[in-house]
């Protein structure tokens, strides 16, 4: 694949064709189709905010670099993970102990070897509990988890440790029942259970239909929120019913969409996990080099491409092997990348890699990511803020007035600029902000309530949840590879048009977007905020108790029984006509003010 023509047509024309088009300054053309394609979109204004992605690394933990710690399970006695070492945690437990194929000690005093091995039997009420504990503690620490496991012991890359088979599918459905209970935090379930280092390789009890067996297994037993995750492009078909694919693997042919049909949703949640990854142009193994009789890199891709579209993928990114090409760089990356989804990446290993990564600068251009204008940009910078999603609010269009019985209508531009898409559901809430309240009850079931935080002076009105709107669809760009030579045919701009309703009480209000706990890029709230830190600003709009053509009666002026206050529209221009006296006391008609021109905020002379 040729990466740099992708940088040189694709990237280069989206920049200036988004930095001069659409997404940030869109003009009186958007606006005039906004009209002919939106009810009521005449009375849409675009709101002066900030719509620049601040390059901030996120504090989104369910993608991004992770740490890796272990957990030896014993029979008993086990101590749980108290302290993750990060908010991404890769959760490398083995269970050893409970598989008569795995040595625990080696006694080499004297002259006889006394080697001590695992049993296998049942995993124990002691052992599950330490599980669950630990993802309580990665819960509590406010972290998500990739998890896997594995029978070798300390995750120290010990061959021939899987017990029998029968064992290996009786410990899926002991395990089965804690994964399922902790889906809001485990990001993945990399489906080791074989080989060394749960890898699937250097195990002779390892077999494809085996490994198929087993994953089927977990995958009927567990909620379709669990994504599973197979070490190569070959177990997952094996997986979903492939037996030659070599020949049918691939997403264009007929076998790959009958097989699609039959899977349905299936086909969307069996993904493969990559420690291999950029260490040769085959991943070291993970794809083959006979197209015929393997997987090869752009038939797994394309598979990546379109089917885990809202599932991880990751791994290890590797050292290059002797004589082959070198693609582990972030120039490569940040093209892959988009095509695979790729969401996670081990932070330590290959340290080397990493390392060269945190030195290199980056040279490409990505939006406000331009390596040409900023010399301190690198590579691990670029990679390590477009792992997973990246959520930018690019435009947001509200009307000036609501009136009384309508409902709010708004339309947004969202670019996703990282590699991938949530892969979880996240609910979407509105929140109106005003200056003015009184108590009311605040529903969970979205009804409209009233309260006021600590923190802050103003009270919060709660709207309805956007019951119609799913992140996960908010899908980044989408990259066509033909002839060696790629462009790009969507940058990951999506519009969401939303209609809600509001409070019952007229006055001014802010309105706040919240992604349950998912940060956007624009500029972070701080920590006193009238909503939630990660809460994006759409801009404000006026709630009248009266619809009139000609006046809005102001709800400051109606509560504080001061002269009357007009709001009146003139084409796209919002005055305020008020009879408040001049300092010297006279009043000579000077009042009216223009305080909004198409969502820009005006001073009056």
């Amino acid at each position: 694949m040729n990466y740099k023509s992708f940088f040189k047509h694709g990237m280069i024309a989206a920049v200036f064709g988004v930095f001069t088009g659409l997404v940030l300054f869109p003009g009186q053309a958007l606006a005039e189709s906004l009209s002919e394609t939106l009810p009521g979109a005449s009375n849409l204004v675009l709101q002066n905010l900030d719509y620049t992605d601040h390059l901030q690394t996120l504090p989104n933990y369910d993608r991004g670099f992770y740490y890796s710690q272990a957990l030896h399970i014993k029979v008993s006695g086990t101590k749980p993970i108290e302290k993750p070492y990060g908010k991404l945690l890769h959760l490398r437990a083995d269970i050893a102990e409970f598989s008569s194929q795995a040595w625990l000690t080696v006694d080499t005093t004297g002259g006889k070897r006394d080697t001590v091995r695992g049993k296998s039997q049942d995993l124990t009420e002691d052992a599950l509990n330490v599980l669950q504990t630990t993802l309580d503690n990665v819960r509590n620490f406010g972290g998500k988890v990739i998890v896997r496991i594995c029978y070798d012991p300390w995750f120290d890359g010990h061959s021939n440790t899987t017990p029998e088979h029968k064992w290996v599918m009786r410990h899926i459905e002991q395990l089965a029942p804690v994964l399922s209970k902790n889906v809001d935090i485990i990001v993945a379930l990399e489906m080791g259970m074989h080989g060394a280092f749960g890898e699937m390789h250097s195990d002779t009890a390892i077999t494809y239909p085996r490994v198929a067996e087993a994953v089927n297994k977990m995958l009927q037993l567990t909620p379709p929120e669990l994504k599973i995750l197979t070490r190569t492009g070959n177990y997952s078909a094996a997986v979903l019913g492939f037996e030659n694919w070599g020949v049918d693997f691939h997403i264009d042919g007929d076998v790959f969409k009958q097989i699609a049909e039959a899977k349905g949703d299936t086909m969307y949640r069996v993904g493969m996990f990559n420690d291999g990854y950029l260490g040769t142009q085959y991943d070291y193994g993970t794809w083959g080099a006979d197209c015929k009789t393997s997987i090869c890199r752009e038939e797994g891709v394309a598979w990546l491409e379109k089917y885990s579209i809202n599932t991880p993928y990751g791994g290890e990114a590797v050292e290059t092997a002797n004589g082959y090409e070198v693609i582990n760089t972030p120039e490569f990356l940040a093209h892959e990348g988009f095509r695979t989804h790729t969401s996670y990446l081990n932070l330590h290993w290959n340290n080397n890699v990493i390392d060269r990564w945190k030195a290199a600068h980056f040279s490409g251009k990505d939006y406000e990511y331009d390596g040409t204008k900023i010399d301190t940009l690198t590579g691990f910078k670029f990679i390590d803020d477009h792992l997973g999603y990246r959520f930018v609010l690019r435009e947001s269009w509200l009307p000036d007035t609501v009136f009384a019985g309508e409902k709010l209508k708004g339309k947004l531009k969202i670019q996703n600029e990282g590699f991938g898409n949530l892969t979880q559901k996240r609910n979407a809430k509105l929140y109106f902000v005003t200056d003015e309240c009184k108590s009311e009850t605040l529903s969970e079931e979205g009804e409209i309530a009233c309260f006021a935080l600590d923190t802050i002076s103003a009270p919060i009105l709660y709207a309805d949840t956007l019951k119609d709107v799913d992140f996960r669809n908010v899908h980044s760009r989408t990259i066509k590879v033909e002839d060696g030579d790629t462009t790009m045919t969507f940058d990951g701009t999506n519009e969401i048009d939303f209609e809600v309703e509001v409070p019952q009480k007229p006055g001014s209000f802010s309105l706040y977007l919240l992604v349950d706990d998912v940060y956007f890029a624009n500029e972070m709230g701080s920590l006193v905020h009238p909503v939630s830190p990660n809460a994006v600003p759409l801009g404000s709009f006026f709630l009248t108790s009266k619809k009139n053509s000609d006046a809005i009666p102001s709800g400051r002026a109606l509560k504080q029984n001061k002269p009357a206050i007009r709001v009146e529209r003139a084409d796209q221009k919002i005055q305020i006509r008020d009879s408040r006296a001049l300092r010297d006391g006279t009043r000579d008609g000077r009042g009216d003010r223009i305080f909004r021109v198409n969502g820009s905020l005006l001073k009056s002379k």
